[in-house]
């Protein structure tokens, strides 16, 4: 559920106002009973600064609220964005005392978004262990442990997710996308079909659920089943991809020629549109025209070995023998890290904290081309190298 994360300069002003009240020990009259502190959380957690406010007047002649204002501020903090603040206050609060697993809760979400993921790992991993019904703490250290490319743990923290909030759609669509990038299809449509039975249908994460489940479905060949989920999405380039492939599929050529027109016009030029277009020309008998095909998509991806392996072929059925022998040397090469990228993988989800693996996998990245995953394991060696010298004991 998205929170506000941004309320008024003088709706914060009001907060800091009270707090500083509170912590200077200023008397004043309670307005009504103490408030459970279980609310106040509650209402800090939700964003619901108002009612933030008007539960801390409560607290402000309460000698023993110390602990509970600092969580609270910590928290607000935390919501507002301020992820330095919130840890520093956090950090104040009794850690044996009771309430050590809100700290750790909160805590852990900060250090998670801080980009701190072995450190978040640690004192969340602690926390499911002391308190294994805490939601909050699975579904950060699942987010933890994916982020760090340790996807048997993250998988094992989304099953204690689901157990415990059965009506969540997010650990199921988290899953669907662990299992589509594995190329397990059939996990990731059965998790995608359950979270779009959970989900609002107005939420706005259903159009890419929706795209990622008519995917799977065409991985599996179910080609009429992903032709009816694409009638309920939005026009775009990836439905576009999508619909060409049943279309071709499915015996319709000509319904997939006007698709790969409208991806075209989009500004499509991706491997998957390429090699659509280049298999309905292949199969129009233009055989010339595909390989033209196939050598614009190269222009913009020139390490897709899909497109590398169609091309070379393509350039043997014309009897360029030669130019098709260096296309498939150089499709082998990246087939080849292909195959070292899916074993460093296997290698980094059972060592979740080895730095050196996303190193290299880091590296592999970067010579095929995908800047954005070279930096998402950048940043996972250097969480990783960090939480691997921090001790954070139960």
């Amino acid at each position: 559920m998205p929170l506000d994360k941004s309320p008024g300069c003088v709706q914060r002003a009001r907060i800091a106002a009270v707090l500083t009240l509170i912590l200077l020990c200023i008397s004043c009259q309670p307005r009504t009973a103490p408030p459970d502190p279980a609310d106040l959380i509650a209402a800090a957690d939700l964003g619901s600064f108002a009612e933030v406010n008007e539960l801390l007047v409560q607290l402000c002649d309460q000698p023993d609220s110390r602990e509970l204002v600092l969580l609270v501020e910590g928290i607000v903090s935390l919501r507002n964005g301020n992820i330095d603040a919130a840890l520093t206050l956090l950090a104040k609060v009794d850690q044996e005392g009771p309430l050590r697993h809100h700290v750790m809760q909160f805590a852990g979400e900060a250090l998670h978004k801080a980009g701190r993921l072995g450190e978040a790992a640690r004192i969340l991993t602690v926390l499911v262990t002391e308190s294994p019904g805490q939601a909050e703490g699975h579904r950060w250290l699942a987010a933890t442990w994916y982020d760090l490319g340790a996807f048997n743990a993250a998988i094992e923290e989304l099953d204690a997710l689901i157990r415990l909030r059965a009506d969540d759609f997010r650990p199921h669509h988290l899953l669907a996308i662990m299992y589509s990038d594995f190329e397990q299809h059939a996990e990731a449509t059965d998790h995608l079909q359950r979270a779009l039975e959970l989900a609002p249908t107005d939420h706005a994460a259903v159009t890419e659920m929706r795209l990622l489940l008519a995917d799977n479905l065409a991985a599996e060949r179910h080609y009429d089943q992903a032709l009816e989920i694409l009638k309920q999405t939005l026009e775009s380039t990836r439905s576009l991809q999508i619909l060409a492939e049943c279309q071709l599929a499915t015996g319709n050529p000509e319904a997939a020629i006007q698709t790969v027109q409208k991806a075209r016009q989009l500004g499509d030029n991706s491997p998957a549109i390429c090699l659509v277009e280049a298999d309905l020309q292949d199969q129009q008998g233009n055989a010339e025209a595909a390989l033209q095909t196939l050598q614009r998509g190269l222009a913009d991806s020139p390490t897709s070995a899909e497109l590398l392996y169609r091309c070379g072929l393509v350039e043997k059925q014309l009897g360029r023998d030669q130019e098709s022998e260096r296309t498939l040397e150089r499709w082998q090469h990246f087939r080849d890290l292909s195959t070292q990228l899916t074993q460093l993988n296997l290698k980094a989800i059972e060592e979740p904290l080895n730095s050196e693996v996303r190193e290299q996998l880091a590296e592999i990245c970067d010579e095929l081309q995908k800047s954005e995953l070279a930096e998402m394991w950048r940043q996972a060696a250097a969480s990783a190298k960090r939480g691997s010298q921090i001790d954070i004991r139960p």
